[in-house]
């Protein structure tokens, strides 16, 4: 019911092997993220001064909302043209689990994006992901970081998505 009413969107596991990501789909394997995080932060009761202002304030969701910040700026500026899909990419060996947060695709090339709420983060999912797909040129990290660029990993703050997304 909430996604014909388009309150939730989907992100889809893709192998990321490859453009178009939905071609190595797996639609069974999903997980939601909400249509407006301000919806979301009313639902849990954050304050914009919270996240705006205070975003050194730790709160359990913290994490959570980034990632549907960013996956909301990537669905806005998409092709217009096309219906709007976002796709993750996940590895579950018995000895290494990885999750990359975003796939996309630019200039025909697949590109991780990595979602933290804060400054740290070692990105063990990202180097993992870019050496098993040598096709992808780099990777994408956003966070509470100024732009950098180190390791084939391109980082942008967390309020500079709509800047990059025009940029790419």
């Amino acid at each position: 019911m909430l996604k014909k009413a388009n309150v939730v969107n989907s992100v889809t596991h893709t192998a990321g092997q490859g453009i178009p990501l939905g071609a190595h789909s797996k639609p069974d394997q999903f997980k939601l993220i909400m249509l407006d995080i301000a919806l979301t932060q009313m639902l849990l009761g954050i304050t914009s001064e919270n996240w705006i202002l205070k975003p050194e304030i730790t709160f359990i969701n913290k994490g959570n909302i980034a990632e549907s910040f960013v996956g909301q700026e990537l669905l806005s500026y998409s092709d217009s043209y096309q219906e709007s899909s976002l796709y993750f990419w996940c590895r579950q060996k018995s000895s290494s689990q990885a999750e990359i947060d975003y796939l996309i695709s630019k200039r025909n090339k697949v590109i991780p994006v990595e979602v933290k709420s804060g400054t740290g983060g070692t990105l063990k999912s990202m180097h993992l992901f870019l050496e098993e797909h040598p096709n992808s040129p780099y990777g994408i990290r956003y966070s509470m970081q100024n732009y950098s660029v180190f390791e084939k990993i391109h980082s942008y703050p967390l309020y500079g998505v709509m800047a990059m997304l025009k940029k790419e």
